[in-house]
Formats: structure tokens, C-alpha cells, sequence
């Protein structure tokens, strides 16, 4: 399941998703404390360094955590807590050295044992990991003080670019090997060695950053750290947050999709206090459940709702920068293909062509659709998604929609035997860009030995032949398979209170959210 689903915190508030690159010029703040308010419509997300795979859990853990090679903002890989590395044995041993002064947010120092307790936590098959399918060609990890030495099975893949995930940070030996840690009530509940820890971790309410007191500049340990802590509320209603951040009572939260214009107008775009950027490594999708029920074996079904989609109509439920988009590989990813003529499906319906092939492919005829309920834009799509399959000639009396909350809907549709047909507006990210890891097969990916073998033969290929190969892949999967319906990429907006520093915006091209390290108060 090579794919990070995601929920940021302009997803959750307007639907408007997230955003990539840019980092303001300007002078450095010279404000340093405050804690920086946020407010977001969705319930919470998982926060346990090896369980979480949301991008607003990995935008937290950014400033929680402490890898052996790190992601600055603008997207370069840099070392953290390692030094450097050696490479030997045909490729498949890897040695990092480690450098002193890294602790976690109890005083205990970070050793290599850090590091491997990461490892020995994503293959504990209680605590179902996501991060374990990045592993699977790790054979072996051994802790020496501070030199960690990992064994690989096969050299395929990009063993730094792996360890950069939040799932591979430095990772405390208090937190349970085969448990999620969820309730968190001081830093000692769930240490960390970045700059800042989880304070506070109350499910659907509260989830609160401190800075780490044992956290201090040296080598590796370079972030700004100008906030005193991060404080995000959950479960706020939309129009209340976002008159809160108006008078700056938040300072970061959702923007109804009724208000952009009028902020865009008044504040201007990346100026002050409304922020907008395109993302070049996700996309939006609907999902169809593989496993079972209408679109189980069902690939003229899956084309069908393809074709029958309006995405320019979609989009516009989210306004202001959304682009129509029917292919798995976002526009900025390596081989993705972009030439209009050359698209899978067409931005506007083509009911016609859509009717031809679902013919004699209703079994049934019922449908159960999944959508996110929190925010106008999320439930706008989810009602396009419904007059879709109506068009598409499925009787209104069949088709049961069921409305979650934020993140909840991930949860929902990845439980075994979930009754969903279609999921709607999901988020996929790459999970990391300089590897060229797969966005296929996904969660719900028809079992499919051709193609899977297909992928698998790409993904043994380097540099350009990879990415022309899964370019080409794409394209012809999204014909014959149609996986998913890709919806549209995006553009993220932002909404800040007249308390944030606009010098302090650093946005992390890879996490695809502000910095909070970076990030400053007037």
C-alpha cells in the first residue's frame, strides 16, 4: 500500500487540500514565543511515530521528530542525526554513524538502539504498521552505541529516502513494541527528539506542541524554533473558526469555500494573511472498494463512473485553483504525462459513452458512497458524486450515502468487510519524492497479476527509465483497470490571523505544510 492518505489541515477545513513549495524571502523574525493557535473542523489523527500516516500527524511530527536524514523545507535530503554513511557488501549493508547530543524530550539520550527500536516497532504485527511495506528488503538492523548498521535483502529502492520517514525517527524504548500510543498527557507519555514534543494528546479536542527542553542547536539540530509550542483544536465548527482567525483569535483555520474570494480581495494572495500554492506531488480521488461488492471484478463499472464524471463540475465544489485531473500521477511527479490529448478520461461527462459501458454491469443496482461530512466542499462533492451516479442510471432509492468526519473516513473504509462502494475525496501524496516510489498498487487495487507484475518490473528500473515506464503505466492502467477516478490536483489555500509573521512562511515542499519550526508570531 505505497500511498500516504491525507487530511491537512486546509483539507479538512475547506476541501481545498494541500499545498507545495515556496519559501518566503525576507529577514528572519526576531519574535521568538507564543503559541500558535489552530483551529480545524475534522476529528483528530494519529500521532504514534510508527501508526500515523496522515500528512497533518507527518506535519506535526516534522517538528516532533529526529531521523537519521531529514527533509529541509525547500526539499533538500540533509543528515540529521547521522553523520554520514558507508555503503558495502554489493550495496546491501549500510552503516550509519551517529552524532552525540540528539535527546529526547525525558532527558534519555538517542543512541543507535533509538533507531532500531523504530524497526523492531514497525514489525510488530500487533501494532500493524503501515510503515512495513517500505521494508520489506531490510533483513537485519544492529545497534552499536552510536553506529547503526542495516542488512539489506535486494538493493531495490532508496534506503535514505525511506529513513526520512516520520516512521524510522528516533524512537523512544517507553512506548509499548505491540500498542499505538493514543492518550498523551505530558512529554514523557510519548518522547521525541526534535524540537518541539507532544504535550497533550486528547482524541478530538486537543493536540498540543511544546519545544523539547533537551533540545538544543548543534550539529544536525538546526531548526529555528521561534514558536514556545503549537496548540490545534479539533472539531470546530467551520464558519465559527473561521470568524476566530478573522479576529485572530486562531491563528491558522478553515476558509469556507463562500469566503475565498472576499479574502482573496481583502488580503490579497501571498501577502499577508491569505496563502496559495499548487501541489505538484498529490491528487484527489475517489476510491472504488476492489474487495467487494458493485465495483469487486467490475472493471467496465469503474470506467463507466470515469467517464460519467464531470470533474470540471467537481472542482468547481472546491473553487479557487482546483484543476480537473484523471490520471494516478500528479503533474509534478517523474514521468508523469501531461499533454491533454493523451488523458485517460475527459474533464466533462460523457454520459453517453459512460451508459454503453456500465450496460448489463449494475448487478444489484445498489451503491453505498462514503464521503467526508466536515466542511461545505466535502459535502457539495459528495452530492455531486450521487447526481453522478444518478446520470449514470442508478435508481436515487439505491444509493446510500454516509457521511464521516475528518480523517474518520480512512478509518472507515481501510476495516475489513467496510460496506463502502465509493469513498469520496480522498487525498494521496507521494510519500517521498527523490525515490520514485510507486503510487501503485494501491489500498484498493484490483487483483491484478498483470499489471502488478507489470509495476514490479518498473520499480527495478532507475532514473529515467523508471519514470517513463510508470508514466506509460499509468496511463494504461487508468484505461483498462480504473483503479480509482482520479478527481483533480490542487491548489492549497491558507488563512492566518493578523498575529503570524508572513517573513516566518517556509513551506516543506515534502510534507506539503507550513513549518513549524520556521514559523513566527508578530
Amino acid at each position: 500500500m505505497p500511498r500516504r492518505v491525507w487530511l491537512s489541515l486546509g483539507m479538512v477545513a475547506t476541501g481545498v487540500a494541500l499545498m507545495v513549495a515556496a519559501q518566503l524571502a525576507g529577514a528572519a523574525p526576531e519574535r521568538r514565543g507564543g503559541i500558535f493557535q489552530v483551529g480545524t473542523t475534522g476529528s483528530s489523527v494519529q500521532i504514534d511515530p510508527q501508526v500515523a500516516y496522515i500528512t497533518t500527524g507527518w506535519w506535526l511530527e516534522y517538528a516532533t521528530a529526529a531521523k537519521l536524514y531529514n527533509y529541509r523545507p525547500g526539499g533538500m535530503l540533509v543528515p540529521e542525526v547521522a553523520s554520514r554513511f558507508t555503503v558495502s557488501n554489493g550495496g546491501t549493508r549500510y552503516t550509519f554513524f551517529l552524532r552525540k547530543g540528539f535527546r529526547f524530550s525525558d532527558g534519555t539520550p538517542v543512541t543507535a538502539g533509538s533507531f532500531k527500536y523504530a524497526f523492531e516497532r514497525v514489525s510488530d504485527p500487533a501494532l500493524a504498521s503501515p510503515a512495513a511495506q517500505f521494508v520489506t528488503n531490510v533483513g537485519s538492523v544492529r545497534a552499536h552505541g552510536m553506529k547503526l548498521v542495516i542488512d539489506l535483502t535486494s538493493t531495490q529502492g532508496d534506503l535514505i529516502s525511506t529513513l526520512a520517514m516520520p516512521f524510522f525517527q528516533a524512537t523512544s524504548t517507553t512506548l509499548p513494541l505491540d500498542r499505538e500510543v493514543t492518550d498523551v498527557r505530558s512529554m514523557a507519555d510519548l518522547p521525541t527528539a526534535g524540537p518541539y514534543a507532544f504535550t497533550l494528546n486528547d482524541a478530538d479536542r486537543l493536540t498540543s506542541l511544546r519545544r523539547n527542553p533537551y533540545w538544543t542547536s548543534g550539529p544536525g539540530r538546526v531548526a529555528p524554533r521561534n514558536l514556545a509550542g503549537v496548540d490545534l483544536q479539533w472539531n470546530l465548527n467551520e464558519q465559527t473558526a473561521f470568524e476566530m482567525v478573522k479576529a485572530s483569535q486562531l491563528d491558522e483555520g478553515p476558509l469556507p469555500a463562500a469566503e475565498v474570494e472576499n479574502v482573496a480581495n481583502q488580503y490579497g494572495v501571498n501577502r499577508s494573511r491569505f496563502w496559495v500554492e499548487p501541489s505538484s506531488s498529490c491528487i484527489s480521488e475517489i476510491a472504488f472498494n476492489n474487495s467487494r461488492g458493485l465495483f469487486h471484478g467490475n472493471a467496465a463499472m469503474r470506467r463507466a463512473f470515469n467517464w460519467a464524471l464531470d470533474r470540471n463540475d467537481y472542482v468547481g465544489a472546491a473553487s479557487f485553483g482546483r484543476t480537473a485531473w484523471t490520471h494516478l500521477l500528479p503533474p509534478g511527479y517523474p514521468g508523469s504525462i501531461t499533454k491533454p490529448r493523451l488523458q485517460p478520461y475527459a474533464p466533462t461527462a460523457k454520459i453517453g459513452k459512460a451508459r454503453r459501458i456500465a450496460a448489463g454491469h449494475f448487478k444489484d443496482g445498489r451503491v453505498t458512497v462514503y464521503y467526508r461530512s466536515s466542511g461545505s466542499t466535502n459535502q457539495a462533492q459528495g452530492e455531486k458524486v450521487r447526481r453522478t451516479l444518478i446520470n449514470l442510471g442508478f435508481d436515487p432509492a439505491n444509493i446510500t450515502m454516509k457521511g464521516f468526519a475528518g480523517g474518520d473516513i480512512y478509518e472507515m473504509i481501510g476495516r475489513k468487510g467496510s460496506d463502502f462502494d465509493l469513498a469520496v475525496s480522498l487525498g494521496w501524496c507521494s510519500d517521498y519524492p527523490s525515490s520514485g516510489e510507486a503510487f501503485l498498487p494501491g489500498p484498493f487495487f484490483p487483483n491484478n497479476a498483470k499489471y502488478r507484475n507489470k509495476i514490479a518490473a518498473a520499480l527495478r528500473l532507475k532514473g529515467k527509465a523508471r519514470a517513463t515506464a510508470l508514466g506509460r503505466l499509468d496511463l494504461e492502467i487508468m484505461r483498462n483497470v480504473a483503479p480509482v477516478a482520479v478527481t483533480n490536483t490542487y491548489n492549497n489555500l491558507y488563512f492566518f490571523s493578523d498575529r503570524v509573521d508572513p517573513r516566518s512562511l517556509s513551506f516543506h515542499k515534502v510534507y506539503e505544510d507550513w513549518s513549524i519550526p520556521s514559523l513566527a508570531l508578530k
